[in-house]
């Protein structure tokens, strides 16, 4: 007599490697999703180096003055107001280029704290537990520092404890802590 079909050992096997498979499934959508989360972050991270970095640019004419600069040690601990020779609808009327500087800084500081970002669950969605700074020196040279929470531990880049760099005064230092620095020039000829 021939038996057909499957015997209980055999259907606990079959359920048992399909478990593991699940099981790996769900690690990789973990995985995804944290590796998504950084993906953005960084993006966002570049853009804002992008728009601090065209705006002092922008106002190179002010720059070139002996002792103007962008510099700021904490844009998250910054007191930072709208000029107000900023008219309706962001119209700048006779503005120095101190007011320039502030109002960058402010409008910086709001994309940069996700002020008008609102994500698809409803919830603002800037740098997490973030922090930029500013140093400028009298050539025209300025370093930028981004510093962010990450999801992911790594080692801190910038955690050495005897450095005066701004890489490690920028942010607070964990194992959480990503950065991202760009340097640039502004020419102080026409």
């Amino acid at each position: 007599m021939i038996q057909r079909g499957f015997s209980l050992l055999e259907i606990m096997i079959s359920s048992f490697i399909l478990a593991l498979g699940l099981l790996g499934l769900a690690g990789m959508q973990s995985t995804a999703v944290k590796s998504s989360v950084e993906i953005q972050q960084r993006t966002l991270a570049n853009s804002l180096l992008s728009d601090i970095s065209e705006r002092m640019q922008l106002n190179k004419g002010w720059l070139k003055q002996t002792g103007n600069s962008y510099a700021i040690n904490s844009l998250i601990d910054a007191e930072l107001t709208q000029p107000d020779c900023i008219g309706s609808g962001g119209v700048f009327v006779n503005c120095s280029g101190e007011d320039v500087k502030n109002n960058d800084l402010y409008e910086w500081k709001d994309k940069f704290i996700g002020a008008h970002v609102v994500s698809a669950t409803g919830i603002e969605s800037g740098l997490i537990g973030a922090d930029a700074c500013i140093e400028a020196d009298s050539t025209g040279k300025s370093m930028i520092v981004l510093s962010w929470y990450s999801t992911v531990k790594s080692l801190d880049a910038a955690i050495d404890s005897g450095s005066t760099s701004l890489s490690f005064k920028c942010g607070e230092a964990s194992l959480h802590r990503r950065q991202l620095s760009v340097q640039t020039y502004i020419s102080k000829s026409s």
